[in-house]
Formats: C-alpha cells, structure tokens, sequence
C-alpha cells in the first residue's frame, strides 16, 4: 500500500513569541517493510534555520529556530510512504527465560525508562497471567496483546502523557499511548527487549474493515525483539499485529523519545495546540 500521510501542529500563543528552538519528530523513517518516497517539512512563520539528522535510535530529526515574532506556529509534515505486510515467523518460538541472544545494543530496550517504571508488583501480576508456564515469547506477548486490547477501554479523556501507567492499569482505560506503555512494562518486566513505535493507521479502511481505534490521530504500538528472527510489531489497543495498514514514524524507550514538536521560546505565556492527521491511500 502506498499513502499520503499530513500531520499539521498548529501552536497558538497569548502573547508574542520573540525567539524559539524546536525539534521535531515528524519525518517517517524507512524500515524493513516500509520505503520513504518523499518527506518534507512546511513550518510558518518561515525560516532557513533548519537542520535534520538522526538520534540514537535512528529517527530523523529535525531543528529549527524563528527568531522573527510570532503568536502563532504552524509545523506541517506531508509524506509518501509505501508499506508492505511484514511477513514474519510467528511459528520460531522459543523460551522467556532463554533471551542470552539479544545484541547489546539492543539490550537498551530492556531497561526501565521515563514512562515505562519496572519493578511494580501489579504490573509483574498483570504480565504473570500471560506468560504462564510453557508459553513461548512470541505466544505470550500475543496473550498480553489480546488481554490489552479486551480488558481495557479506549478513553480519549481519561489521561495525558503525564499518566502513570498503574494508573492505566488500575483504571483500566486510555488511549494507544496508554496502552503501548503498559504492554512495554510488562514486557520488561519479564527482561524482553521491546521498544515504543509511534506511527499513524490508515484513517478510512477499506471497505468491509472495521476502522481502528486511533486512526484519526497519532497512534503508538509496542516492537518487541526475538532472538534469531528479529523485530515483531503488536498493537494492544487494536489487539492485532501490525501489517500494511500501519505507517512508522519513530521508535524509542517511550514516547519522551519520539515526541513530535517540542522545544524553548521565550514570550508566549498559555498557549493551544491543534492537531490533525490525515492517511490517504493512494493505490
């Protein structure tokens, strides 16, 4: 599948903005099943001072500062991408407790990191009714996918980035990003290497599919790494593995790593921010 992805962040300031520094995560990214046709950034007020590069993760990222006065900011990212159905080996299971070949450098998605904590006793619970005994790994993070995906609800007003995940847990609600991070702990928990993939969904299926949750946005799913075979996609707030109907934007520890627009600025007090995603399928 091939799609036209805008993603528009539209900042509105009480008072005059003099001077701000962003980097923006917005750029997709090429993958094993995925090709980066055309990307590029639109920014007003306009400037020259843009630079790209790649972070530690091998996301794109791109910095720019406005130095003319503003009340208002407007970052547009519009892409071509072409996505093919990730065909992987689901049948190579092999042991949790058997994990002595993940690579070194991917031994950084195993450790706890801003939003996803380890340790908690209700989250290892949680995770303890999925990967029962005699359950592989690829086995047991499909049980903790469909258990996500079942058990919960998706409540746009229930949190912001700032929610703790035993608050999703308990609570039992949220949204993808919610639910990207809980599956990550519980993963952890158990010393699997995953990693947190954020992303968009095709906004209008094809017909005769049901729409999935979290197409009219940003969405978030969960990678999870199997010796000898690689990287698998899951996504818990669809109950489903990822296939040609998910674009990849960035992936990281957790969201604090693949955050779309931030930045400095001096000026601008309370501020609104407006976000619309649009995926268009182009064949």
């Amino acid at each position: 599948m091939r799609y036209r992805v805008r993603h528009r962040n539209r900042y509105q300031y009480v008072h005059p903005v003099s001077l701000s520094h962003s980097h923006a995560t917005l750029l997709p990214r090429d993958t094993l099943n995925q090709q980066v046709l055309s990307a590029r950034l639109t920014i007003l007020p306009g400037t020259d001072d843009v630079h790209e590069r790649q972070d530690l993760f091998g996301n794109r990222v791109s910095r720019f500062s406005i130095e003319e006065v503003h009340t208002e900011l407007n970052v547009l990212a519009e892409s071509e991408v072409e996505v093919r159905a990730n065909r992987v080996d689901l049948n190579r299971d092999l042991e949790v407790t058997d994990l002595s070949g993940i690579p070194a450098k991917t031994r950084l998605y195993c450790r706890p990191s801003l939003y996803v904590p380890i340790g908690s006793p209700e989250i290892q619970k949680f995770a303890d009714q999925c990967f029962t005994e005699g359950r592989g790994l690829i086995e047991g993070t499909r049980a903790l996918n469909e258990q996500i995906f079942h058990e919960f609800v998706y409540d746009q007003t229930f949190s912001d980035v700032e929610t703790p995940v035993a608050s999703v847990l308990s609570e039992k609600r949220g949204v993808c990003q919610d639910f990207a991070h809980l599956m990550l702990a519980c993963l952890r928990s158990k010393g699997i290497a995953c990693r947190y993939v954020s992303g968009y969904l095709e906004t209008d299926p094809p017909a005769g599919q049901p729409k999935l949750m979290g197409a009219d946005a940003s969405h978030a799913w969960v990678s999870v790494f199997v010796p000898g075979t690689g990287w698998i996609d899951f996504d818990p707030t669809n109950g489903l593995l990822p296939s040609d109907r998910h674009v990849t934007l960035a992936w990281g520890r957790d969201y604090a790593d693949v955050v779309p627009l931030k930045g400095l600025m001096t000026g601008g007090g309370q501020h609104t921010l407006e976000v619309s995603v649009d995926v268009t399928p182009l064949e």
